[in-house]
């Protein structure tokens, strides 16, 4: 993939660095969102907002799944402490995809993030809003989590037993 970035550069003169990752406020930043498609542009947004306000946070976009960019993630978010994985998808009895992979890459790596937290929002074609991506910043405040769901209603993620 990099080679053909490359390869186009040189022939239209645009430039995608390596068609892996992109990195937005990555170099300082102590909080950090990996995320991938449409809704990094709200996550932008956001990151721009907090910016202003003097939080040092920011996004990291993965562009390519496959092949997964292990080493480009690894070398964007090693001196990050705080890292919140933003899945659109659940895998029912393990973790999120995006969520699973990222955590794959820091396995057995002494430079890693502390906390490596994992929410899935925008399922059933729901919008993940200004509002989502403040409450997913919000979070990864606290302590790690493995899969939290954004915007669903709380009753309905709880089991149900009729009598």
């Amino acid at each position: 993939m990099p080679r053909i970035s490359e390869e186009f550069r040189a022939v239209f003169g645009r430039d995608y660095k390596d068609c892996l990752v992109e990195e937005y406020f990555t170099k300082d930043a102590e909080r950090v969102i990996v995320a991938m498609g449409s809704v990094c542009g709200t996550i932008k947004e956001v990151v721009d907002e907090l910016r202003k306000k003097g939080k040092k946070v920011g996004l990291l976009k993965i562009i390519s799944y496959r092949p997964f960019p292990y080493e480009r993630i690894c070398a964007a978010l090693k001196n990050t402490a705080k890292v919140a994985i933003l899945d659109k998808s659940v895998s029912l009895g393990a973790y999120a995809p995006l969520a699973a992979e990222v955590r794959a890459a820091f396995f057995g790596k002494k430079k890693a993030p502390k906390i490596i937290s994992s929410f899935v929002a925008g399922l059933g074609g729901r919008d993940i809003t200004l509002d989502s991506i403040r409450e997913i910043f919000k979070k990864l405040s606290g302590r790690e989590t493995t899969s939290d769901f954004i915007d669903l209603k709380p009753e309905l993620l709880k089991e149900k037993y009729d009598e």
